[in-house]
């Protein structure tokens, strides 16, 4: 088990380490889309086209990396009121199954987004002289870093937040 944890590691940083640098790449591109779309369309009188549908995409592939990259920091909302409450001895297999569970989605999303994916292949988008593919590829792209991350923590068996204090009174 400490091997496949010593092999797995290194790759779950690597997915972490693309994540970030793609969502500052995507979010640094909605913020300059967005200035250049209202510089154009209030003070030059001129709208860009592109520039909202490029802004629209990118917060797509922001937000679905986004969810992935929090997936690894143990960043989402949980609700761990009963789960803190019980003895170790509950909680974790609870935890396991969770996690498990998560791991099951995870690959369902990335199937099913491979499937939409090739189904907008032939598709473009509105202005933009791309393929919808590019758009519909958040899904899995995400849901497949996501099974990386859960199964980082499935090997760790790190599941909750590290809190000084409990979160529930």
């Amino acid at each position: 088990m400490q091997l496949l944890r010593n092999i797995w590691h290194p790759v779950n940083a690597s997915v972490a380490f693309v994540e970030a640098w793609a969502l500052t790449f995507f979010f640094v591109g909605m913020i300059v889309c967005g200035v250049m779309q209202i510089v154009a369309r209030f003070v030059l009188h001129a709208p860009i086209a592109w520039s909202e549908e490029l802004l629209t995409y990118s917060f797509v592939w922001t937000t679905f990396l986004g969810a992935s990259l929090a997936v690894n920091t143990l960043s989402h909302f949980n609700v761990d009121c009963l789960v803190i409450r019980l003895p170790r001895a509950i909680s974790t297999p609870i935890l396991y199954f969770v996690w498990v569970a998560m791991a099951v989605f995870t690959v369902f999303l990335t199937y099913k987004g491979v499937i939409l994916t090739r189904l907008n292949v032939v598709q473009e988008m509105d202005v933009l002289p791309l393929s919808m593919m590019w758009a519909y590829m958040a899904m899995p792209v995400s849901a497949a870093c996501m099974f990386v991350h859960v199964i980082e923590r499935l090997l760790v068996g790190d599941f909750l937040p590290q809190t000084n204090q409990p979160t529930c009174t």
